[in-house]
């Protein structure tokens, strides 16, 4: 039988070259939604009560999608990142050298000004920002509840992507290659040395997140890692350009941008074999997965 609408997985794709944003159902291997957005969407993320948020890099805008409409808030700047924690919108805002906070209603709630340009943002279950900065080795640490900066990390690294784990770690991409591990204070427990140019990654479901997926296009690589010992224990060869990676809630699919080929690859989790490509249109960077009903 068909699933039904609560059993689909669904996942959001950014089309940069098509300034568009589409839903695709990964069991039908379909598109079933398209937006058009006024910039380049880049980064885009996927609230719990189904929001779409999407940076529209070099636009100063973000997107907000939501049933059957869309419509954009003006912030100045080149948002690139976005996460969101409650009802809030936490964006990166490269050019600006800030973290802006926006509702999902799409007022402005503050900003949180930083020392240097924010790329990538991670929040933790307590509201805290892990954020990667611009020509610097450092992590800004962001209360999001009291917005402000708590510290900045030094990592003597160069930290590109990064996202918490289950168990509170830091895991950090480096532009020159390779992926860190870093405590939830931030002190660096591991270095594990993988690729060129590590990109982005996202966690299978389980305790700690029991496989990690990273993306390296420079590599044409997909590298899995298991979490617990951190040891690389798959690649994943892909002729296009790979960049963002998602899992669905339920754990049974990976699926990983080819910007280069516009595709969204669709893995079964499991066994790590590619089962389908779907074609979303040209220059896919970011894809995020609905969270589960």
């Amino acid at each position: 039988p068909s699933p039904t609408p609560s059993q689909r997985q669904v996942v959001w794709v950014s089309v940069e070259d098509d300034q568009r944003v589409v839903a695709v159902d990964v069991g039908a291997r379909r598109v079933i939604k398209r937006f058009r957005v006024s910039g380049v969407p880049h980064n885009l993320t996927v609230a719990e009560d189904g929001t779409v948020v999407v940076a529209l890099q070099g636009s100063g805008r973000i997107a907000l999608i939501r049933d059957r409409r869309s419509r954009e808030v003006d912030l100045g700047g080149s948002p690139h990142d976005v996460k969101v924690f409650g009802g809030t919108a936490v964006v990166a805002n490269e050019g600006q050298a800030r973290l802006d906070l926006v509702a999902l209603s799409g007022k402005r709630v503050t900003e949180v000004p930083l020392k240097a340009n924010p790329h990538d943002l991670a929040l933790t279950a307590r509201g805290r920002a892990w954020v990667t900065l611009d020509g610097s080795d450092e992590l800004a640490l962001v209360d999001v509840r009291h917005r402000r900066v708590v510290r900045y990390v030094p990592t003597a690294r160069r930290p590109h992507d990064l996202l918490v784990a289950p168990d509170g770690r830091l895991w950090v991409t480096d532009w020159g290659g390779g992926l860190h591990v870093f405590s939830r204070r931030g002190r660096l427990l591991r270095t594990i040395p993988v690729g060129v140019e590590a990109h982005h990654l996202a966690f299978t479901p389980g305790p700690g997140g029991r496989e990690v997926w990273l993306t390296d296009h420079e590599a044409h690589r997909v590298f899995v890692i298991e979490a617990g010992s951190m040891r690389v224990v798959d690649e994943l060869h892909i002729d296009g350009a790979p960049h963002h990676v998602a899992i669905t809630p339920d754990g049974r699919w990976a699926l990983v941008v080819d910007h280069d080929g516009g595709r969204l690859l669709v893995y079964r989790a499991r066994d790590r074999r590619l089962v389908g490509g779907i074609a979303v249109g040209d220059g896919p960077h970011g894809v995020w997965a609905e969270p589960s009903p």
